[in-house]
């Protein structure tokens, strides 16, 4: 029998690359030991399972089952086709339209044979197990935050720990210089922005300022040393949609040691800000 094989890991560290080879292993020896003709791997990497989107590989093998170039695709495990029911019911009734076979080796189950009401309850359970992994990390984050963890690195700074900085005294001079223009000189944002590239400052990854860095800078407490975080947490796992929190639920914390201007010069650019 034609068939294919299709994997999946999440992340492209080295154990879920390594994880990767392994499962391609797998599948070649699967099908020496079936006397199956194994067409092709198809392989996304660093792909979630939440959804369908941006898993290329997946996409061109239901391309490729439309054609008839193989009879069954063959799947290690459930979690790996899909973690969302919905997404996972889409892909093998729409393999079964092509008269296609979807086979999930390790559970000795397949979508011509079993039930579909049996597949959808081991969905079911694989979107579950992501819910729950995504509570207990929402969960170990948020503790984190409350330590003080700081999970972006602001513009100004080097990170010496998760919860430490030290000033980036080349960068913190280019705030300096922001908060010196905007509230002594009256710059607007985008002619600050305009200075600092002609100057040739660049941002903390390399590029032109605009003035949405500027104004980035202009209402960041951190700058006269306090770490505000917990902004925001990503609500639905599924989606992944972010959203910004009130001011209640924000945590702060005080790091004089952070400060690159005073207390007072960020207080009187918020109230030029308004």
């Amino acid at each position: 029998m034609r068939i294919a094989a299709y994997c999946r890991v999440s992340t492209k560290s080295d154990d879920q690359l390594e994880s990767l080879r392994n499962q391609k292993e797998f599948f070649e020896q699967y099908a020496s030991q079936n006397h199956h003709n194994l067409v092709r791997i198809y392989a996304d990497e660093g792909i979630s399972g939440k959804s369908l989107k941006k898993r290329e590989q997946l996409q061109r093998l239901l391309f490729d089952a439309a054609k008839g170039e193989f009879e069954a695709v063959v799947v290690k495990d459930i979690s790996r086709l899909a973690r969302n029911t919905v997404d996972f019911l889409q892909s093998i009734r729409l393999l079964k339209s092509y008269g296609v076979n979807t086979i999930f080796i390790n559970v000795n189950m397949e979508s011509m044979g079993d039930s579909e009401f049996i597949l959808t309850i081991f969905s079911a359970m694989a979107q579950e197990e992501l819910r729950s992994l995504s509570s207990r990390i929402k969960f170990g984050v948020k503790q984190a935050m409350k330590r003080g963890s700081v999970m972006t690195l602001p513009y100004g700074y080097i990170r010496t720990s998760n919860t430490t900085l030290e000033v980036n005294e080349q960068e913190a001079a280019v705030v300096r210089q922001i908060f010196d223009l905007y509230v002594n000189h009256g710059y607007g944002q985008q002619r600050i922005a305009n200075e600092l590239n002609q100057q040739g400052a660049r941002t903390q990854f390399n590029h032109l300022w605009y003035s949405s860095g500027v104004s980035y800078i202009l209402q960041n407490p951190i700058y006269a040393g306090v770490y505000v975080n917990h902004i925001g947490e990503v609500q639905d796992f599924m989606s992944g949609k972010y959203q910004l929190l009130p001011e209640s639920e924000h945590y702060y914390h005080t790091r004089p040691e952070w400060a690159i201007i005073t207390k007072e010069l960020y207080d009187q650019a918020q109230q030029c800000r308004l």
